[in-house]
Formats: C-alpha cells, structure tokens, sequence
C-alpha cells in the first residue's frame, strides 16, 4: 500500500506467506481507510512476482522522498531473477535531478517514460500531496473512483508460479499427461469442496434482484453488469454495489467442464 499521512508519503508491504496474511493486510487497509488518510488517494497493488522474488520487491516502490510508484506488467530490458524490473525503474526514475509529480507532465520526461514503458505496462505514480499520475491509464478501467489496472479483480483467477490460470486455460501446470486429469481434479477440489471457481466475464449482466436507477442516464430499474454499471448506458450505480459484491462470492461455473 501506498498512501499518505501528516503530508508523508508511507509504503506498507504484506507479504503472502500462507493462512491469514491476506487478512493483515485488508485489516490494515480498512483501518487507514476508515482514518483521515481515506480522504486521500491509496494505490494497491496485488503482485505475482516475475523478476526478483524476494520480498523486498513487492509494490510499492520510492521514488524518491515524496514520489513512489506501483506498476503492472513487464519492462523490456529491466529486471534479474535477483532484482525485479520495477525496482529497477524506480531507481532510474529517481535520478532525474529535482523530480516531483509536475515533473511528469514534462513532455521530455513523459516520452522518456512511455519509451521505457511500450505498449502494454502500466505505471502509476503519487505524491506526499495525494497527486497521482497514470501512465497506461486507457489499459486499465475506471469502476466509479476506483482504477484498476487490469480485469482480474472481477475473477477468481488461480497462480500456478505466476501464470495467471482461469477456468478457460489449458495450462497444465507441467503435469505427466496422463496424469493431468487426475491432477486438475485434486487441484480444483483444493480451492473448493464443490470443484467450482467463480468466474465470469465482468461485463455481463449481474443477476440482481434489487431495483436501481441509473444516476448517470436516469433509467429507472435499470441492469446492471459485474462492475455495478448501466448496461444503458455504462455510468456507475453505487447503489448496486453491495448486492454485485455478494454475487462475485456466489455466482460460479464448473471449472472441470472448462478443462
């Protein structure tokens, strides 16, 4: 987590170690949320570890005193199986002299950043202010004040290492063949008694049972998809939030007719 208290910019890392780890961190998240500091912006970031997989490189990152970063994806030419790429981005962002987030609006500086970045990585940057600056931003989605860097928080998606698995892969996890049967039937009961994942594509339309009206378009009893927004029209209904949350935990497909 990165966020900002007293006008000081504040890094917190979680590690993933097993049973319990995930509610340290959502307990401390919940509590600064609760706090002055959830006025201000928060950045996230839920890592699966490609370079440097130590725990010193979970996100966030400093850039400097005031300046620190999360990213999502791979940079070319950064990163060691010892030192992830964006450890490493973040020290050559933090040597250009005087930096601070103005700074990057510099169109010297921003195409310098989109260079190193390609196409398909995503970067956000904040300030001890709260002052935040996304750079990949139309790859990622906005869910009412919330951006999200990728679609993975509307899925169960399962890691094998970090190889994202949905219940549509045909990843194998490097089983025998004529073991893989077997073995993807222990794994999927091992995450679920049923063998079930819950998985969906984030744009269909969420089985709700309550009636919401569309702030944005004004459509009363209007649908609402997996992201808790019109399908008339794609605005926000904060009202349908809680019912879509509930139903991301009960909505599910047989992962083994997937396979």
């Amino acid at each position: 987590m990165l966020y900002v208290q007293d006008g000081m910019l504040c890094i917190e890392k979680f590690p993933n170690k097993g049973a319990g780890d995930f509610d340290k961190f959502f307990s401390r998240y919940v509590e600064l949320k609760s706090s002055d500091v959830g006025n201000l912006p928060m950045l996230l970031h839920f890592r699966i570890a490609t370079h440097g997989m130590s725990d010193e490189y979970l996100h966030p990152f400093p850039v400097t005193d005031s300046l620190g970063l999360i990213h999502n994806g791979v940079i070319p030419g950064f990163g060691t199986k010892d030192k992830s790429d964006t450890a490493e981005f973040a020290e050559l962002v933090g040597t250009i002299p005087n930096l601070d987030i103005a700074m990057l609006d510099n169109p010297f500086i921003e195409d310098s950043i989109f260079t190193y970045l390609g196409g398909s990585n995503k970067v956000v940057f904040m300030d001890n202010n709260g002052e935040y600056r996304i750079f990949g931003e139309k790859l990622g989605e906005w869910i009412g004040d919330n951006w999200f860097s990728n679609d993975s928080h509307s899925k169960a998606v399962r890691y094998y290492g970090s190889t994202a698995v949905s219940a549509g892969s045909t990843y194998t996890y490097g089983w025998d063949e004529d073991d893989a049967d077997l073995e993807a039937e222990l794994w999927n009961e091992s995450f679920d008694a049923k063998g079930t994942d819950y998985v969906y594509n984030s744009e269909d339309v969420a089985p709700v049972i309550g009636h919401y009206a569309c702030p944005n378009c004004g459509k009363e009893d209007t649908f609402v998809t997996f992201n808790s927004e019109c399908t008339a029209c794609g605005g926000y209904v904060e009202d349908a939030v809680n019912e879509v949350i509930d139903l991301w935990q009960t909505e599910s497909v047989d992962w083994s007719d997937k396979l």
